[in-house]
C-alpha cells in the first residue's frame, strides 16, 4: 500500500511588524537567520557524495494543509503592546489536539483558565520530548552539554505584535522576533486577545549564531523552529538563498543526531537509518528544468539542490514537510501532488561534503 506523504508550503505575507521603520534589531536575521557560515546559509559543495534513501520512493505528495504545520514568525519592536509569558504543562499540546483550545480566539473564561494553570518559568533545561541517547522516558531522558540555558535572556515581559498567532495545529509554534535581538520561540503557544502568550514550552534564542542545536531550540532536534522557513519573497524572486527546514516520517529515521541537530525525540519509534539533523537534496546532477515541474514548483526544486533540507523534527508518518511561515499559503501556490512528489522521490541523503 503507498504511503501518502506531504510536503506542506504555506507562507508569510503581509507581516506589518517586517516593514516598520521602526523596528529594531538586525533585520538580516529576521529574513535569513544565523551567520553566513552555517549549515543552513552554506551551499553544498560541488564534490558532494550522496546516498540514495531506503523506503522514500514509498512517499508520495500531499494537497492543502490549511496552513498547518508551519511556523508563525513575526518581528516585534517596542511600540507594540507589552504582553506576559506563560508556561503550561504538557496537556496544552492534548487540548490543542482535540480542539479543547484553539491557537488564537479562545473566549475570555478559556484565556484565565490557560494562564492560572500557568507557570513563569519552565522546570526543564531544554525540549523535554528531546534526548541524545534512546530513551523511552522521561528518567531516561538526557541533554547534550553546553546549550544555550533557558535563563538566557528569559523575561515574562515581551512584545507581540497585533496579529500574531501560532501554526494552527497542535505543534503551534510560534517566533517573535524581540527588540533586543532575541527570537522568543514557543511551542504549543497560545495567544491570547490582549497578546498573552501561553505555551507548554518556551526559550529566548539567538538568530545570529552558528545555527546548530546547541542554541537551544524547540525542535525535537534542538534547532530553531524559524530555521530555514520558506519566505514568499524568495519564492517569487526565483531562489532561495538557504536550506530548508523539514519534518521527516519516524519509518525513515534513525535514533541519532549529527550536526547541526544535537538531539532526537524521546521514544521515537524511528524504523529507518536517517539521523536527525540529516542534509538531504536533489543530487546537483540532476537537471532540474527536466523534471517537470512548475516555475514555484523548480523554485523549491532548485533549493533542494544548491542548499539541500535539514531534519529538524519527526513529522507525521505519511512522509516529509517543507516548513514555511505561516499565512498566505497562496504565495507559495503549486500542484503539490505533483510537483512534491517529484521532489521528494529525488532527494538523496548528502553524506560527504555536508
Amino acid at each position: 500500500m503507498t504511503v501518502v506523504a506531504a510536503l506542506a508550503l504555506v507562507c508569510l505575507a503581509g507581516n506589518p511588524s517586517v516593514a516598520s521603520p521602526a523596528a529594531q534589531g538586525d533585520l538580516r536575521s529576521f529574513l535569513r537567520p544565523f551567520r553566513s557560515d552555517s549549515a543552513w546559509n552554506t551551499p553544498i559543495p560541488a564534490g558532494a557524495r550522496y546516498r540514495k534513501i531506503p523506503g522514500i520512493e514509498r512517499m508520495g505528495g500531499g494537497l492543502n494543509y490549511d496552513d498547518r504545520w508551519s511556523v508563525g514568525v513575526y518581528r516585534a519592536t517596542r511600540e507594540d503592546r507589552r504582553a506576559r509569558l506563560f508556561i503550561h504543562d504538557w496537556t496544552l499540546w492534548n487540548k490543542l489536539d482535540s480542539g479543547e483550545v484553539r491557537t488564537a480566539g479562545n473566549a475570555p473564561d478559556v484565556e484565565d483558565r490557560l494562564r492560572g494553570a500557568s507557570k513563569p518559568f519552565p522546570d526543564f533545561p531544554a525540549n523535554p520530548y528531546s534526548t541524545t541517547a534512546r530513551a523511552t522516558d522521561a528518567a531516561g531522558r538526557t541533554w547534550p552539554r553546553g546549550i544555550r540555558p533557558i535563563a538566557a535572556g528569559w523575561s515574562n515581559t515581551i512584545y507581540v505584535p497585533a496579529g500574531a498567532r501560532s501554526s494552527p495545529d497542535s505543534d503551534a509554534l510560534l517566533a517573535i522576533y524581540q527588540p533586543d535581538g532575541l527570537v522568543l520561540e514557543c511551542y504549543d503557544a497560545v495567544v491570547c486577545a490582549n497578546g498573552d502568550v501561553v505555551c507548554q514550552m518556551a526559550g529566548f534564542t539567538d538568530p545570529t549564531g552558528d545555527g546548530t542545536g546547541a542554541n537551544n531550540g524547540r525542535c525535537a532536534s534542538l534547532l530553531n523552529c524559524y530555521a530555514g522557513l520558506i519566505r514568499a519573497g524568495e519564492v517569487a524572486s526565483g531562489r532561495i538563498p538557504h536550506a530548508l527546514n523539514l519534518t521527516c516520517s519516524r519509518r525513515l529515521m534513525a535514533p541519532r543526531a549529527v550536526l547541526p541537530a544535537l538531539a532526537f525525540d524521546m521514544n521515537d519509534r524511528y524504523a529507518g537509518d536517517l539521523p536527525m539533523g540529516s542534509r538531504l537534496a536533489i543530487p546537483r546532477g540532476v537537471d532540474i528544468r527536466s523534471l517537470g515541474l512548475s516555475e514555484r514548483g523548480a523554485v523549491i526544486a532548485r533549493a533542494t539542490q544548491e542548499y539541500g533540507a535539514i531534519i529538524t523534527d519527526r513529522g507525521g508518518d505519511g512522509g516529509l514537510t517543507l516548513r514555511a511561515e505561516l499565512d498566505a499559503a497562496d504565495a507559495l501556490y503549486l500542484d503539490r501532488a505533483t510537483d512534491m512528489t517529484i521532489i521528494v522521490h529525488r532527494l538523496q541523503q548528502v553524506v560527504a561534503g555536508r
